[in-house]
């Protein structure tokens, strides 16, 4: 009988010192929360510290507070909650006293029926209470709020997956994969995850499940931005897709100013490879015509060797679809097979034009005397 006095006595202790700990915190000289009395703080746990017209308050406890309504378009006020409603909520939660710290202005009430207890969402979060963030928006005390049966017999003993480190006994800290039952995740790392990914790309970080995976995480309290992933929001995070190639690759550059001079418009436009786009010249570098708009580089466009062209001799009509230069480089103008040149039909005749044949695949002409 005096161990069980002696335990309670101790509990009674250390809540009692906790409490102090709590209240015994400096006041803050800078802007606070209207709602929970708090600093800017970690904008996972409380959202972003909105700030208009000197009233400030976090996302978190906007959209958590019990008597808050939302009455405005979201882009009044703070994301349609109208400053008038944020100070009536913050004049009813003066009267409202947390359980955590003992102090007034507990703005959130747990949802549980016949439960009276009322907290600030920072103090709910060192306590273990939990809110979820979607539907109702509803908050729940320590003991009443939703939990997971982990059987620790199952789960692979490598850790949180997402981080490498051990897991902790204490089921308040861990969540498990409703898919992958042997997979534990820290909650802390779980919202790391989630706040970077964000809605469109969040996942199960083992078996990619974008159904349960999600529904219950919103269920155990993890909130899922709707937004773009935090990769994507980066300034200038695909500034390099917008880049195009300005270099001269011709064996020989004629133009005076040089390899990365060119113009938008005439001889010296820069014509870029149909095929792969990382490569250029300048119109008169590969003698291409004025109306041409394509043309492949040297690892693009087919090799000499490999042409059915066979020139008979020095005489014979060249190539359409190549244009071949003295030191052996090749660089395709492929508009000339779309539009040949209508003097070459009418000196050859159609009885010298033989039908084209497949040789490896690939098309080409070859010519009768």
């Amino acid at each position: 009988m005096k161990n069980i006095k002696e335990k309670k006595e101790c509990q009674r202790l250390r809540k009692s010192a906790y409490t102090r700990r709590v209240t015994q915190r400096k006041p803050s000289s800078g802007p606070v929360c209207r709602l929970c009395l708090r600093e800017p703080g970690d904008p996972e746990k409380l959202g972003e510290f909105l700030q208009k017209d000197n009233l400030s308050v976090h996302y978190f406890c906007l959209i958590l507070s019990s008597k808050l309504p939302q009455r405005g378009q979201s882009n009044r006020g703070f994301h349609g909650f109208l400053p008038e409603d944020i100070k009536k909520e913050a004049a009813r939660a003066s009267r409202k006293i947390c359980f955590v710290c003992k102090k007034r202005g507990a703005a959130i009430k747990c949802q549980k029926d016949h439960c009276v207890k009322n907290f600030h969402l920072p103090c709910g979060q060192e306590r273990g209470c939990l809110s979820q963030f979607f539907g109702e928006y509803k908050s729940f005390c320590e003991k009443h709020r939703p939990t997971q049966d982990i059987q620790w017999g199952n789960v692979g003993e490598e850790g949180c997956i997402l981080c490498c480190e051990e897991l902790s006994q204490a089921s308040v800290e861990n969540i498990q994969s409703p898919c992958c039952s042997q997979s534990v995740y820290h909650r802390t790392c779980i919202q790391k995850y989630a706040h970077t990914s964000a809605k469109h790309f969040f996942k199960c970080p083992h078996c990619n499940n974008r159904e349960e995976f999600p529904q219950e995480m919103l269920r155990m309290g993890i909130h899922i931005p709707d937004r773009d992933a935090a990769w994507e929001l980066e300034p200038g995070a695909f500034s390099e897709l917008y880049q195009r190639y300005q270099h001269c690759d011709a064996p020989v550059c004629l133009h005076e100013q040089g390899r990365d001079s060119f113009e938008d418009q005439g001889r010296w436009s820069l014509i870029l490879c149909t095929t792969c786009g990382s490569h250029g010249t300048h119109r008169d570098c590969s003698f291409l015509r004025s109306n041409s708009k394509k043309w492949e580089c040297e690892e693009c466009a087919p090799s000499a060797e490999a042409t059915d062209y066979i020139p008979e001799s020095s005489g014979d009509i060249p190539c359409c679809s190549s244009t071949f230069y003295s030191g052996g480089h090749v660089c395709g103008d492929t508009s000339l097979e779309e539009h040949p040149d209508p003097s070459w039909t009418d000196l050859l005749g159609p009885s010298l034009l033989e039908k084209p044949e497949s040789s490896g695949g690939r098309r080409g002409r070859s010519w009768r005397s």
